[in-house]
C-alpha cells in the first residue's frame, strides 16, 4: 500500500493532507503556487445512513512543497435536513467535529445541506444531497490469482489473494456506487529469548510475540450502473493482497471489511476523478496534482475557491476471513528478524537490543530491531486480539 511504509506518527497526516490537496469535485481547477500557500479552507464531510456519531473535518490547505495539517477550530457547523431539521456538530478539536445522528433523522429519499461557519465570520454552503438507498452485499470472497507485480512486491511464488463482492442492481434508487476496506492481519514475530539493551535484560511487558495489524485501504473504487439492466448480478473487483513473506499478511490470518456506499452522480464524478488523477500522477508527489472543485461555496463569495465534499451516502457492510489459504505458501520468511552478529566494540542504537534464537536447531545470537521484540512497535498494531476475531 501507498502508505504502508510510512511512520506511525507520520502516516494520518500525510494522508489527510494528501486527501485535502486533491479533494473536491466536478471540473479541474490548476492553481499557481502563490495560491495555495493562502490557506484555502477544506471542508471534508462524507456522512452515511448509520445512526450514531459521525463526524466531519474542516482545515486549511498548505503548500505541496512543505504539506501539514492546519485545522481550523471554533467552527459553527450545522447539517440540515430538507424539511428543516438540523443537526449541530461539536468541536472535538482538531479540525475534527462530531455528531450524533439518530435513526429518525437519517431519513432514505430526504436531502440534506451543510453550514458552516468558520471564527472570521465567513459562511459556507454545500449543495444538497439526497440520501440514497444501497444494495445489500450479498457475499465477499477471495480467490487465489498471480500478482501482477510480482517482480516488485517480492511475492512469494507470485501468488496472492484478490477479493470480490457480489450484488443485485436492483432499483433505479442507486446507479452510482463506491467501496472502501479496511484490513486486519494477525503478525507473529520469531521466537527470541534473552533479550537485553544496554541496561539489561527486558522486562516481559516490553515484549510481545503476537499482533493484530489494521490498515485502510487507500485504494478509491467506484462503479457506475447506468449502463447494465436492472437484475444484473454484479461480481465487483476489489483489493489485491499480495503474498509477501514479510507482511505476513496471509499467513496466520487475514480479515477484510468491505463498505458499499450509495452516490449521487456529482459525488461519483467527484470520486471518479479523484480516482483518474491519482492514477496519473503515478504517486501524488511526482508532480503536482490538480486540485478539484467542491459542492461547498461562501455564500458571499462565490469565486473563493473551496476544496473538499459534502456527500450523503447508505451504506452496507460486509467482514470476510481468510484463513489457511489453499495455494498460499506461508513459510516463515528466513531472513525477517534474522539475528545479526555485530563486530567488536559495537554500539546499540536505540532502535536495537540484543538477543538470541534457536534457528533451525542451532543457538544464535545478536542485534536486531526492537519492533522484532515487541511487535506493538509496528505501524497500527496492537497486541489485543479484535472481538470480531
Amino acid at each position: 500500500m501507498l502508505f504502508q511504509t510510512l511512520p506511525r506518527s507520520e502516516r494520518p497526516a500525510w494522508l489527510f493532507l494528501i486527501l485535502i490537496i486533491l479533494a473536491g469535485c466536478v471540473e479541474r481547477y490548476d492553481p499557481e503556487e502563490e495560491v495555495l500557500k493562502t490557506g484555502i479552507l477544506v471542508i471534508n464531510a462524507h456522512l452515511t445512513d448509520r445512526p450514531g456519531v459521525q463526524q466531519i473535518k474542516i482545515s486549511r490547505s498548505t503548500t505541496l512543497r512543505i504539506p501539514k495539517y492546519e485545522p481550523v477550530q471554533g467552527c459553527y457547523a450545522v447539517l440540515v435536513r430538507d424539511d428543516g431539521t438540523d443537526r449541530e456538530f461539536s468541536d472535538a478539536g482538531n479540525g475534527k467535529y462530531g455528531s450524533l445522528l439518530e435513526g429518525d433523522f437519517l431519513q432514505t429519499g430526504m436531502s440534506y445541506r451543510l453550514h458552516v461557519i468558520t471564527p472570521d465570520g465567513n459562511e459556507y454552503e454545500s449543495d444538497f444531497e439526497m440520501l440514497r438507498p444501497v444494495p445489500e452485499i450479498d457475499s465477499v470472497y477471495y480467490a487465489v490469482e498471480p500478482d501482477p507485480d510480482a517482480e516488485e512486491n517480492g511475492t512469494r511464488d507470485g501468488l496472492g489473494v484478490r477479493f470480490y463482492c457480489d450484488f443485485t442492481y436492483d432499483s433505479d434508487a442507486y446507479r452510482y456506487l463506491r467501496w472502501d476496506m479496511v484490513e486486519t492481519y494477525e503478525f507473529h514475530n520469531p521466537p527470541l529469548y534473552n533479550v537485553s539493551d544496554r541496561a539489561g535484560p527486558l522486562p516481559e511487558a516490553s515484549r510481545c510475540r503476537i499482533c493484530w495489524i489494521t490498515n485502510e485501504n487507500t485504494e478509491i473504487s467506484t462503479l457506475s450502473l447506468t449502463t447494465l439492466e436492472k437484475g444484473s448480478y454484479i461480481r465487483k473487483q476489489l483489493n489485491f493482497v499480495p503474498n509477501i513473506p514479510k507482511e505476513q499478511k496471509l499467513h496466520w490470518g487475514y480479515s477484510l471489511l468491505v463498505r458499499q456506499y450509495s452516490l449521487s452522480e456529482e459525488a461519483f464524478n467527484y470520486w471518479d476523478e479523484l480516482k483518474i488523477t491519482s492514477q496519473e500522477s503515478g504517486t501524488f508527489f511526482d508532480r503536482q496534482p490538480a486540485i478539484l472543485h467542491s459542492n461547498i461555496c461562501n455564500i458571499r463569495n462565490e469565486d473563493e475557491v473551496v476544496l473538499g465534499y459534502f456527500s450523503m451516502s447508505g451504506m452496507t457492510e460486509r467482514r470476510v476471513f481468510a484463513q489457511y489459504v489453499e495455494g498460499i505458501d506461508t513459510k516463515r520468511d528466513p531472513e525477517y528478524c534474522a539475528v545479526r552478529i555485530p563486530g567488536p566494540g559495537y554500539r546499540l542504537s536505540p532502535d536495537e537490543v540484543y538477543a538470541c534464537t534457536n534457528a533451525e536447531g542451532a543457538a544464535k545470537c545478536g542485534v536486531v530491531k526492537i519492533q522484532c521484540v515487541d511487535c506493538r512497535l509496528l505501524e497500527n498494531s496492537t497486541h489485543i486480539r479484535p472481538d470480531f476475531w
